[in-house]
Order: C-alpha cells, then structure tokens, then sequence
C-alpha cells in the first residue's frame, strides 16, 4: 500500500521482471547473505508514504490511539506547529497512563527548550537527550561530538512501526500541516517486524540512558505478508550491517540499482562497486539532491560524478523539492527505506536504521516513486560534467575533502 505515490513504472518497469533460473539461484545466495545480517521476519504489512501529511497524519492517529505504549526516537524535533501538536499527542497519551518514552539528539533538537517539554514530563512522559553537549555523556563514558543519533522511529502499542527519513517539523509535511519543502520517505509497518524495530529504539535508548528497556511481545504474522529485515548501524553494536547489506545488494544485483539519496559522498569501496556493477551492464540510477540543505554536499557529490558517468552509472539531480529521502531498489525485488545517508556521517558515525524487504509488490510501489521522481529530475551527462567552469572544480574539490573529514 502506498501513500501518495504513482504507479506507473515509466521506462523501469520493474514488475515485468523475470529472472532466470540461474538468477533466482543467485538471489536466493543474495537473499541467505543478507538474512544472516540478523532483523529478519515474515508476515509484516508494510506502508509506503511519500507524502508528509499522510505520513504525520498516521503518526497522530497512532498515538492518539495508544492504549499502552509510545516510543518516539527522532534526530530533529522542532517545536513548530506540528512539533507543538506531536507533542500535545505524546502529553496526552501519557494522561491516559500510557506510558510514552521520548529519545531526541541534542544536535538536531537544539531549539526544543524545556519549557516545550514541561507539560509532557509533567503528565509522566520521560524524555531523554542523546549525546548532549558536555564533557561526558552518559557519565563514565566520553561520546564523541559527531556521534549523533539519526534515526527516525515511532512504536505504538504492539501493532505500529514507522521509520524512515522524516523528521518532525513542517518542513517534512505538505500543505495541510507544513510548507512541503523536502521530498522525502517513511514505512510504516504492523507484524513481527515491530519487534527488531523495537531492539533497536532499546539500543538508542541505553546508548543515552544506560537503561534497559525490556522488549516487546512478538505481533502475530499477517497472512502473505511481506518479508522484512530491521536493520540498524551503531558503532558501539554491530555498527556496519546496513553498509554490508547495502554492499552485497549493489554487488550482486543482476538488472537494475535504484539509490535516493540526498547526500551522495559513499565511501570508496561503494563508489568502486556500484562502478563495477554498471561496467557489467547493470542498470544503475543515482537521485541526489539538485536543491540542497547542505549545500557542502551537494557540491562534493558533484566532484564524484565523472568516474560514475564514464562507467555507465546514470546520475539525476531533482529540481522540483529538496530532497530528503533514503531510499533503494535492486532488481525490483529487493527495497530499503530508512535514515541512512550515503555519506561519512552515516556509514561512520550515526546511529541509523532501514527497514528492508525482499517483496517484489513493496519494491515495484518504491521504483515506481523513484521514476515519478525522475520527472521532476534532470539528469547530469558527462559532457555537462566535464564544461564546469574553474571554480566549480575547485570548491567541488574542497567541498569533498571536508565531507570526508
């Protein structure tokens, strides 16, 4: 099911695929690497939103519904008007006795006072601050400064999972409750797949904390369900599982890679992979950010564009919004949608989360948002490359470097 989202595939046409024999034996090898990464169940229904007022709307009417539980894990909390109305649900669930756990970075949620706060904390909401700028955090342990808790999670009850790319704040909503600037992604997800998504908020938690939350009961599997793997990255647990399953899905994909990402500065070795893959005649798309937040970003992915265009690698750069989203596609079989960036802070420092599926259904809905996208996009060429002017190539060059730092 997809939110706001159209279903024609253009020119991808993803749900036609047929793989051969040999090719479903070389997904099935696929799929075996990837499930060992852990965070896998079956039996999950899966929600696609690609538009923020859907997706924020289904937030409230979860919380708003919560009879026992909400567990809120965010990188930017804004206290806008549809921060101040997200925190008035979260108060008034922990009025009704439910008990409501918030988790924000002290990074991304540096302008949430505690006067905004107060009310919540008074009617029994807990809220913790990950990383907070002191010495030592939590005490006994020093965190480095750039380490910073980016995932984007909501748990309700036992029967609502949602992460994704969206903060809070208007900018990641439409018309009805923001302004509509970002395009971005977020799943919301009911089945056993709550469970691992709830293993890593518990993470996040002692991270900030250093208490143990206890895990949730295991949902009940949904009839022809999707299959779903929770994964997070965490440089203190298993801090590379989303940069191996991302790894192994390029390498051995065998029709088509689809990437959505806002900030495009990947490490080396993904840089040489996805290089590779499309020297072998693989069919493989890059959507980055034409309008950026970081601009910094924006200009050291542009520096990265000539080796992917010599070697067949298609790079599109959307105009029509500023792009958030984090998404993949491989071979309209395999899809991910979470927080994670392709860039240093993500693949080194941040605390990140995907959900992934192997759902040929799921993967279809998300490549047909991809080519939807690519309407609003232009596509950059090697020759356009190639004429940039003196000064283009040097602070393409700057910008790079510091990304790297």
């Amino acid at each position: 099911m997809v939110h706001g989202a159209p279903m024609a595939l253009n020119d991808l046409a993803l749900s036609d695929m047929a793989f051969t024999e040999r090719g479903l034996a070389r997904w099935r090898k696929t799929a075996g690497r990837l499930l060992r990464l852990g965070g896998e169940s079956q039996g999950n229904e899966l929600v696609l939103f690609v538009d923020g007022d859907d997706a924020f709307e289904a937030k409230l009417a979860a919380i708003h519904s919560a009879t026992k539980r909400v567990w809120l894990e965010v990188y930017i909390f804004e206290p806008d008007p549809l921060g101040l109305k997200i925190l008035a649900a979260l108060t008034a669930a922990a009025r009704r006795g439910v008990e409501v756990r918030l988790l924000v970075d002290a990074l991304g949620t540096q302008n949430l006072k505690d006067i905004h706060l107060a009310p919540l904390r008074a009617a029994g909401g807990v809220v913790a601050v990950f990383n907070p700028f002191r010495f030592r955090s939590p005490p006994g342990r020093v965190l480095p400064f750039l380490l910073r808790d980016h995932r984007k999670i909501l748990l309700v009850d036992d029967n609502h999972g949602f992460c994704g790319g969206m903060n809070i704040s208007v900018d990641y909503a439409g018309a009805r409750h923001g302004n509509g600037r970002f395009r971005d992604t977020h799943v919301l997800l009911s089945g056993p797949g709550i469970r691992d998504l709830t293993e890593v908020f518990t993470r996040s938690w002692a991270h900030a904390t250093r208490e143990e939350l206890p895990l949730w009961a295991i949902a009940p599997a949904k009839h022809e369900g999707s299959h779903l793997q929770i994964l997070g990255s965490d440089r203190f647990v298993g801090r590379r599982r989303i940069q191996r399953a991302m790894h192994t899905a390029v390498t051995r994909a065998q029709r088509s890679v689809l990437l959505t990402t806002p900030y495009f500065v990947p490490p080396p070795k993904l840089l040489r992979a996805l290089r590779r893959t499309a020297r072998r005649g693989v069919d493989v798309r890059v959507l980055t950010a034409g309008i950026s937040d970081v601009p910094i970003a924006a200009a050291a992915a542009r520096h990265l564009y000539g080796s992917l265009l010599e070697d067949g690698v298609r790079v599109f750069e959307l105009r029509k919004q500023t792009l958030h989203a984090k998404t993949a596609v491989v071979d309209g079989f395999y899809a991910h949608v979470g927080s994670f960036n392709l860039d240093p802070w993500s693949f080194e420092r941040n605390l990140e989360v995907c959900a992934m599926t192997l759902d040929e259904g799921f993967a279809a809905a998300l490549g047909a948002v991809f080519a939807n996208d690519l309407l609003q996009s232009e596509e950059v060429t090697l020759e356009a490359w190639q004429r940039r002017s003196l000064w283009q190539r040097f602070s393409g060059f700057v910008a790079w470097h510091i990304a790297r730092l």
